[in-house]
């Protein structure tokens, strides 16, 4: 079972080791860091009003090995900067990390999720789809997939 915490300042230094090279942090962050990641990048974005940064763990795996954040925008929420500890990828990490969002949204009282994925971050963009996200229009963010989720208060 996937469990979810707030994050601490000792979780963006390995955050930032997350991140290999600037086209990574790209697909992981946008413009909203710049290579390279530093912690104190990641102590900024915590300051954005609304924001709370969330790491993700279960009882397979010593450490954390997701993170994403959620910026409450009324009763929704963007979903940003989700990444998978790279010694994890193709376990199926990231559907579990996906539900835990879901899971972790509904806790918070958030009617939906929407989120911005670079267009050519495929596989990101197709997992979302899996997951139930619909394709909304985002005529200001042409480079970026804009997608929603519905909260239902049924699991």
């Amino acid at each position: 079972m996937v469990v979810t915490r707030p994050v601490t300042a000792a979780d963006y230094a390995r955050l930032v080791e997350w991140v290999p090279d600037a086209a990574a942090l790209y697909l992981f962050a946008g413009p909203s860091l710049v290579w390279p990641p530093t912690v104190g990048q990641f102590e900024e974005l915590a300051k954005r009003p609304g924001l709370s940064a969330w790491m993700a763990a279960d009882d397979e795996h010593q450490a954390a090995w997701g993170h994403f954040d959620l910026t409450m925008q009324g009763r929704a929420a963007r979903l940003g900067r989700v990444i998978i500890d790279p010694r994890y990828r193709g376990q199926g990490l990231g559907q579990a990390l996906t539900r835990a969002v879901i899971e972790k949204a509904r806790g918070l009282g958030i009617s939906e999720v929407r989120l911005a994925v670079v267009t050519d971050n495929e596989p990101a963009v197709k997992a979302y789809r899996r997951a139930g996200f619909k394709e909304i229009l985002d005529p200001e963010r042409p480079h970026f997939t804009a997608m929603a989720y519905p909260i239902s208060d049924r699991p």
